[in-house]
């Protein structure tokens, strides 16, 4: 397996932004059944690469005048799997998704869901958007900005964030710590109902 190269954007955190309300938006609620997170996270940068996966538990966005313009969804830390280890290696496989679910990563004990707050939306072409947001990890609050694809009810976007402004930090070793690449590549397909 060669080493892993993503084109995904690069996402800075921000400090958190003011969330503005609007009044008279309709809602417009996800499909959790559909809708799925899948995530990459590497070591040794990018030369041995983790796959999973993550489901939302909630979510909506909020339209004005048919477009959006807000919305909130809410991720079930509980539900992280990983996706690329073979199924007879079931102890080293739940070991590593308790070591992922610990305080050594995401500590998801004390903070079970992971939350997007829109912030704010521009549409860019006729199926992109350009989507500011708060990003709640562990009780961390960062804003974020991506640009998301828009296919009638079906809306992607491919990012990567640096966990350690989340707090998202192994203290193991020195080595332990320097093998793990800072950078989490996510995969979002949201579908609205």
């Amino acid at each position: 397996m060669g080493k892993h190269q993503s084109d995904a954007q690069k996402v800075v955190a921000q400090p958190a932004a003011e969330l503005t309300r609007g009044f008279g938006a309709d809602t417009l609620s996800i499909n959790t059944t559909k809708s799925k997170i899948d995530w990459i996270a590497t070591e040794m940068r990018g030369a041995k690469s983790r796959t999973g996966k993550i489901s939302l538990i909630d979510g909506y966005f909020l339209t004005t005048n048919n477009e959006i313009a807000g919305g909130k969804f809410i991720v079930d830390m509980e539900t992280m799997d990983v996706t690329d280890m073979p199924v007879h290696e079931k102890i080293a496989l739940k070991n590593l998704i308790n070591h992922l679910k610990s305080d050594d990563f995401f500590n998801v004990a004390f903070y079970p869901v992971s939350i997007l707050e829109i912030t704010s939306v521009e549409s860019l072409e006729t199926d992109s958007l350009k989507i500011s947001g708060n990003l709640s990890i562990r009780e961390i609050t960062r804003n974020i900005e991506f640009v998301a694809r828009q296919n009638e009810k079906h809306f992607t976007a491919q990012f990567t964030f640096n966990r350690l402004d989340w707090n998202i930090a192994y203290e193991g070793s020195w080595a332990d710590k320097t093998l793990i690449d800072k950078e989490v590549e996510l995969s979002i397909s949201v579908y609205v109902d």
